[in-house]
């Protein structure tokens, strides 16, 4: 019986002592305690979201965040590892906070957790700049900051982050030009500097990387014309160009790049060229508004998942027929209005002319006033590009384009409704991932008063993040533009707030055209990757000017028969 307790007690002391072990092997090294609890100070200057981290390395390999929001949103990856040093302490290997709405400034304590190599806190809210202190990490490599607020010039000493593969600036609010020490990161696989406010030319010192596979920077306000060493950067495979500011023609060069399956390039002013060749297996070709000519190449219509060359030049266009995710629209010209205005309608002949219609955009029929708005809900499929007229009716649309890098998400999302406390005719808003064209067709020729009705009922400001989430877009009437980089909540003064603008123009040929254009500005990656594109609430259009108007309530009115 002795000797059996004895046997009991050896075993017990041995298991307390393995667990003792086990317990002190898992603890974070003191100075990173510390470091995150400056970190969590510095990221959460308001206290409103829990940061505090546990002291051990879990045996996942990550450190546990006490008290997190149950929010399916908020993404966390504080990695560790109890085996990449001497010491018996366990260290951070990357630091990842995504989608916590943090409200503070980057922490330059993170330098002191000297074996991170991931740094992520894309999606969040948070100002100032990049601690120069982080140029101490040596073995930090990847830097994501995209979707914050960061703002001032995008530092030169960022050059001396030796060992960057990935760097992500996009949607900040960064000023001044793209630092040419930046050329200086030798390793740099990934730059993307997208929507922010940087102005000035793309520096020549950008061609010493190499091995650049992705280059963004979309949506800027640069000048020059689109660089020649682009087209030396022999391994790349993704390029982004839309809406820079700078000009073409764009270098031949880069259509000939063998790796590029993503190239999208838009609104780049320049004389006319021809696209010659596109290069093989695309998965992505978005070359709208760039003034190509000639012929779309046979090769281009063998895109996999999106084909753009829409408002261009092309002497040539494929009609009427069908083809999910080819997008052609304005592409060329019949040289006939309705035609080009209707495509494949059908439509030859007006019964009847009309002096108004009033759309409800993205919903059923509502009447505000004494006005009956029609709605346009009741569309089958979900189609990126679609063509639509009201039956028995003098409208129509047509909507083009595609929420690109959204995994299909958005597929179904063209509608947006709200359950804000705002009037009915802003509830509900239809949107569209590139452009949408209403149209008045058999209108008494004349004066008419467009107005047009907008309400931001999805990046709403009572979430942090979206307060900085820039919706973006430019409006044309018959053709000329009348405003340029139209921000809703600006105009309106916030989100969930209605403003109605009005606009006076002539009807000559019997059609109207309203088109919202998204130029490639503004936020793309709010509240996830592929939200962005025009939105609108509602289109009255009326003959007469702003002080004589003839608008009827229920009925449109006949003029006259033909």
């Amino acid at each position: 019986m002795f000797q059996q307790l004895v046997q009991v007690c050896q075993v017990m002391v041995i298991i307390s002592f393995s667990s003792s072990i086990t317990s002190l092997a898992s603890l974070l090294h003191p100075g990173e305690v510390a470091a995150l609890r400056q970190i969590s100070k510095t990221l959460n200057e308001d206290g409103q979201v829990s940061l505090y981290f546990e002291d051990r390395c879990e045996s996942a390999g990550n450190v546990t965040i006490v008290g997190t929001p149950a929010n399916e949103e908020m993404n966390y990856t504080i990695g560790c590892s109890c085996s990449i040093a001497d010491d018996k302490f366990c260290h951070i290997t990357s630091f990842e906070l995504r989608d916590y709405d943090l409200l503070g400034r980057l922490p330059p304590d993170l330098a002191n957790l000297t074996y991170v190599e991931k740094i992520d806190f894309t999606r969040n809210y948070l100002y100032g700049t990049i601690p120069v202190e982080w140029a101490s990490m040596k073995k930090l490599h990847f830097i994501s900051l995209a979707a914050n607020r960061l703002s001032g010039n995008i530092p030169g000493y960022l050059g001396n982050f030796s060992g960057l593969t990935y760097l992500s600036l996009e949607s900040n609010q960064f000023t001044g030009v793209v630092p040419p020490e930046l050329g200086k990161l030798a390793r740099l696989d990934t730059l993307i500097l997208s929507s922010n406010n940087l102005v000035g030319t793309l520096p020549e010192a950008l061609a010493q990387i190499k091995d650049l596979t992705d280059f963004r920077v979309s949506d800027n306000n640069l000048n020059g014309t689109v660089p020649e060493f682009i087209g030396r950067w022999t391994q790349l495979r993704k390029l982004g160009l839309c809406a820079t500011g700078l000009q073409g023609p764009i270098p031949r060069a880069i259509f000939l790049l063998e790796k590029l399956n993503d190239l999208r390039i838009t609104d780049t002013p320049g004389p006319e060229f021809p696209l010659l060749n596109v290069p093989k297996k695309m998965d992505y070709l978005v070359l709208r508004n760039i003034n190509l000519n000639g012929t779309i190449p046979e090769e281009a219509w063998s895109v996999e998942t999106t084909l753009d060359v829409s408002y261009n030049n092309f002497t040539w266009s494929p009609g009427c027929s069908y083809q999910m995710n080819k997008n052609w629209f304005g592409s060329s010209s019949s040289n006939n209005i309705l035609s080009d205005l209707l495509p494949c309608q059908e439509i030859s002949r007006c019964p009847k002319y009309y002096r108004s219609f009033h759309i409800n955009c993205g919903g059923q029929d509502v009447k505000n006033g004494t006005i009956l708005y029609e709605g346009d809900l009741n569309i089958e499929g979900s189609a990126a590009a679609r063509n639509y007229h009201r039956p028995r009716s003098n409208w129509g649309f047509s909507s083009t384009g595609d929420f690109m890098d959204d995994k299909n998400f958005n597929d179904d999302k063209y509608t947006l409704r709200s359950n804000a406390d705002i009037s009915e005719l802003y509830t509900t808003a239809r949107r569209t991932p590139l452009s949408i064209t209403y149209y008045g067709y058999c209108l008494e020729n004349g004066d008419y008063t467009v107005r047009l009705h907008f309400a931001e009922i999805q990046f709403t400001d009572e979430i942090p993040g979206y307060k900085v989430t820039r919706r973006v877009f430019d409006i044309y009437i018959q053709g000329k533009r009348v405003k340029q980089d139209f921000n809703i909540k600006e105009a309106a003064k916030g989100s969930n707030r209605d403003i109605t603008i009005a606009f006076n123009t002539t009807v000559i040929n019997s059609t109207l055209e309203i088109r919202l254009y998204w130029a490639g500005k503004g936020s793309t990656v709010m509240p996830r990757r592929g939200d962005y594109g025009a939105i609108i609430s509602a289109i009255s259009v009326c003959s007469g000017t702003l002080h004589v108007l003839f608008c009827l309530p229920f009925e449109t009115y006949r003029l006259k028969e033909v």
